[in-house]
């Protein structure tokens, strides 16, 4: 894929992440910025290549993008990276996104192909399946970095409730192993999720405010701008 001219690199701060995961200071971080600060380009065009290179297999989910069926697309992408499977032919294209060996959900590709029945018994089977995928992911030789963008998606504890218990006894389990990096816009949200008591994730992942972009930022746009327009 091309180089995108108006992307600001922050490659630095990526390795930064993946460094701080790696030495075990932590098995999870929670980046918070408020929306348009630049968390999701950061993930897909810094953070995924970074934590590739290294040797991750990754996982990147959009639950603001998912939020008809963010269950079934979290799943469906764990689902995929535990079963090794390949890019369907066309979708990502369609997004814009190279092939790699990273899983990537998008609601208009993988929800429409990932619904299922909500009722009890089907609901009590996906979580089974997910300690099932985790576990697989477990085992492979390459360690797996799971990207979950606007995690207080799953703030609402009445609908996904049993799956962040899940993902979250699943993540203990396998800490060594499975990494995620949470991003959330919602202090709200984020508060319900991490940081009550009762909540499943509660005191589980270190909470970290996530750059504002300073004066390098303008200076790369205003290079870029210049060489766009040559003015």
């Amino acid at each position: 894929m091309a180089k995108d001219p108006w992307h600001y690199p922050r490659t630095a701060l990526a390795d930064q992440y993946l460094k701080t995961l790696a030495i075990g200071l932590s098995k999870s971080l929670v980046l918070f910025a408020q929306r348009r600060m630049g968390k999701t380009e950061f993930l897909r065009k810094d953070l995924l290549p970074a934590a590739e290179k290294a040797g991750y297999i990754t996982i990147y989910v959009s639950l603001w993008e998912s939020r008809e069926d963010p269950k079934s697309v979290l799943l469906d992408a764990i689902r995929k990276a535990a079963e090794g499977e390949g890019i369907i032919s066309g979708v990502w294209r369609r997004l814009g996104w190279p092939g790699s060996k990273g899983v990537r959900a998008h609601a208009g590709t993988i929800g429409a192909l990932a619904s299922w029945e909500q009722g009890t018994a089907e609901a009590s089977d996906r979580m089974l399946d997910l300690r099932q995928w985790m576990n697989t992911l477990a085992q492979k030789k390459n360690p797996t970095l799971l990207l979950v963008d606007e995690i207080q998606t799953l703030a609402d504890e009445k609908r996904y409730g049993a799956l962040v218990a899940a993902l979250r006894s699943a993540l203990d389990k396998h800490g060594d192993q499975i990494k995620a990096i949470f991003t959330g816009s919602s202090s709200e949200g984020l508060r319900r999720m991490f940081q009550m008591e009762k909540a499943p994730f509660f005191q589980f992942n270190h909470q970290i405010p996530f750059p504002q972009l300073g004066p390098e930022f303008v200076q790369h746009m205003l290079r870029a701008f210049a060489n766009a327009t040559q003015r």
